[in-house]
Order: structure tokens, then C-alpha cells, then sequence
């Protein structure tokens, strides 16, 4: 079979793209399930700690709910302070154990959760959102690894509660990511805690910067820097509801991929090796490849793939695997379509979703290298939990 040099040059950018992206996102994911240890999750028939959970909460119409459901998680040998910080007045009639701050102006989570940290005493601390909600046993699954004296904290399992088929993709996207945390967790350590329910010492906390846009990932850092690790608790299970539609999730991503464009910015994968080589370099393989490498990747991929289907192929082999390629970009294109009017098939959706994601993480390159993304985040609407 003859092919042309175009076909050639072609070719190797579709294969340089493909293979590029199977390294970072299967080839990597399947050492660590391979390689890790995995050891069944328990509930500890006993344990004594204190700690204090934090809710940063502006705007937040469904605080009360937030607070009934603190309140109401298993404390058994836990002595818990609740710190609530919140643009509202405190209630009339409050529980001992909660500590009111009221806040006139928003100031951005970073800023309200050094304001907090102030005020705690205990050895322990746990950060959770307004909008997530904890399973019952929550606090005694997330304080349990913290009797292993090298675990410096803790994150706990997002789970996104499905109530339309528009959230098939997001919830597709944080069962991988459970994945990857319990194998990372397993190899060495969890690469950054979810701010939807994450515990840390105390004692190794540092005043965030006022314009920091990635507060959790911030923090972890602050802990591996310390030669702790960050264990992963995944029956301490963190539930809230996904985006209420698509153009909600985008402003949510967007503005992550910002603060992950941010936190490469102070912190370089030197630093990162000159304190732990474990963690650096499975920081490059989940965030680094994904954050820089990726989109470089799929952007190949993309060119590779319109030139192939529409240059004039000269053998069966090119003419079958163009084919190939259009088949997948038009489940993508269905897979939008489907979205938009609320069917759900999660084969079509998870191609769509992937592209969706890396679209998130360009716009996101480009709003913080202009400038354009305030370190007070503009809330993303969300479907009521039932």
C-alpha cells in the first residue's frame, strides 16, 4: 500500500495524539490498579477525637438543612465543634457547639476559611460545603486514619446524586476520579483532598492566600510539604446534587481548571519533586498531564482526525480507520444532541463529556492567564437533592 507523505504526517499526529492521552488516562490509571494494595474499607468499632468542621457558606439557601444534617451525624467518642461562616445573622436559639460568624461582604472561601481556622482549638479540622450533605457515619470513617501517625489528612468520597439524566456524564467522571483517588491512596497518597469533605491536623494548616481559587488543593500541599500523606476514607461519603444544567457544570470547571493553572503557577513540579519523589510524580500523571499535556494531546488528535476523514486516502486502512475516528467525534456531536433534550445514554454522553472537560480546561488557561477569574467563585446553580 502507497501512501502519501500527508497521509504519513497525518497518521503519526493521530497516533501521537491517541497513544499521549491512553498514557494519561488508561495506561496510568491500570499501573496503579495493578501496583497498588488494596485494603477493604472498615468502620472502627471505636474512637476518640475531637475535631471542628467548618462550613463556609455565602448565599446558601439551604444552610438549615446543611446545619440538621451536621447535626445529626454519628459523634460517638467524638468531641465536634462546628464553625458556620455565612453572609447570615446567627439564629435566635443556637447550639452550644456551633460558632456563628457573620460575614457583611464576600471576601472568597480562602479568605472566610483562614477567618475560621482562628477560632479552632482542636486537634483536628474538617472542611465541608454548604451543599453537601454527609452520610451518618461520616465523621468516624473520615478521623479514623489519623491513628496512622504519617496520615496528615484525610479526604472523604464525593459521590453526585443523579435527578436528571443530564448529570450521567458528571457522575461518570467522579466515579473515575474515586477510582484513581483509592489507587493513588493506595500507592502512596491522595494528590489533593475534595473540598466537599476533607480533614487535615490542624497544626498543619497556613494562612491561605486571599486569592487563592484552588483552597483544597492549596491545603494538601501544605500537608505533603510537611512529609505527611493524605489518606482516603471512601465510606466517609460526601453526597450533592450535580449542575443543574450544562452551562452551570462549564462555570464550575472553568473556574477550577483556573485554580489549577494558578497552583501551577506558584508551584512547579521542581518544587514538588524536591520534597516527595512519590507524590511528584504522580502529581504529573494526574493533574500535570491532565492540566498542561492533555489538551495538547487531544488537540493533535483533533487535527490528525479532520485530515484523515477529509483528505483523499489512498488505502483501505486509512480509508476504514478515518471512518473509525468520524464515528467517534459523531457520538460526540449525538451525545450533545441527547444532552440538550434530556435522554440518557451514557455511551454516547461519556465521549461528549471528555471533550466537554477538556473544553472547560482551555477556557479555564485562558481566564486566568487574562485575568478574568475573581478569587470569589460565581456560584453554580445545582438540582435539588430530593
Amino acid at each position: 500500500m502507497h501512501m502519501q507523505i500527508q497521509e504519513i504526517i497525518l497518521l503519526i499526529v493521530v497516533l501521537v495524539g491517541g497513544i499521549g492521552l491512553l498514557i494519561g488516562y488508561v495506561f496510568y490509571p491500570l499501573f496503579l490498579l495493578l501496583s497498588s494494595k488494596r485494603r477493604p474499607p472498615h468502620l472502627p468499632a471505636s474512637l476518640s477525637a475531637s475535631a471542628t468542621l467548618i462550613i463556609p457558606a455565602w448565599k446558601e439557601r439551604g444552610l438549615s438543612k446543611k446545619i440538621s444534617n451536621t447535626l445529626s451525624l454519628d459523634r460517638s467518642g467524638i468531641d465536634l465543634k462546628i464553625i458556620v461562616i455565612t453572609d447570615e445573622y446567627a439564629p435566635s436559639s443556637l447550639y452550644p457547639e456551633i460558632t456563628w460568624i457573620t460575614e457583611s461582604t464576600r471576601v472568597g472561601k480562602s479568605v472566610s476559611i483562614n477567618r475560621a481556622m482562628e477560632q479552632v482549638k482542636t486537634p483536628l479540622v474538617i472542611f465541608t460545603d454548604a451543599n453537601t450533605f454527609l452520610k451518618t457515619d461520616t465523621l468516624r470513617h473520615l478521623l479514623h486514619p489519623f491513628t496512622d501517625q504519617s496520615v496528615g489528612a484525610v479526604s472523604g468520597e464525593k459521590r453526585v446524586h443523579s435527578v436528571s439524566s443530564r448529570s450521567v456524564g458528571e457522575q461518570l467522571y467522579w466515579r473515575y476520579e474515586s477510582f484513581l483517588k483509592q489507587s493513588d491512596a493506595s500507592s502512596h497518597s491522595v494528590i489533593g483532598g475534595a473540598g466537599e469533605l476533607f480533614a487535615i491536623r490542624t497544626l498543619l494548616f497556613e494562612s491561605l492566600p486571599q486569592d487563592c481559587l484552588l483552597d483544597d488543593l492549596e491545603i494538601s500541599w501544605q500537608v505533603i510539604r510537611k512529609g505527611y500523606r493524605i489518606a482516603y476514607a471512601p465510606s466517609a461519603i460526601a453526597t450533592e446534587s450535580a449542575s443543574a444544567n450544562l452551562h452551570e457544570e462549564a462555570k464550575r470547571k472553568i473556574r477550577m481548571a483556573a485554580g489549577a493553572y494558578q497552583f501551577l503557577d506558584r508551584h512547579s513540579l521542581k518544587d514538588l519533586f524536591s520534597v516527595s519523589l512519590p507524590y511528584a510524580i504522580q502529581f504529573m500523571f494526574r493533574k500535570w498531564f491532565r492540566w498542561v499535556l492533555a489538551p495538547i494531546f487531544l488537540f493533535l488528535l483533533l487535527l490528525g482526525m479532520i485530515g484523515l476523514i477529509f483528505f483523499e486516502t489512498s488505502g483501505p486502512l486509512l480509508t476504514y480507520f478515518a471512518w473509525v475516528l468520524g464515528g467517534f467525534w459523531s457520538s460526540v456531536l449525538i451525545g450533545w444532541g441527547l444532552q440538550k433534550v434530556g435522554v440518557r445514554i451514557s455511551l454516547l454522553e461519556a465521549p461528549f463529556y471528555f471533550l466537554f472537560m477538556h473544553y472547560c480546561q482551555i477556557k479555564g488557561w485562558f481566564r486566568y492567564r487574562f485575568g478574568k477569574q475573581p478569587s470569589a467563585w460565581e456560584k453554580s446553580e445545582r438540582a435539588s437533592l430530593p
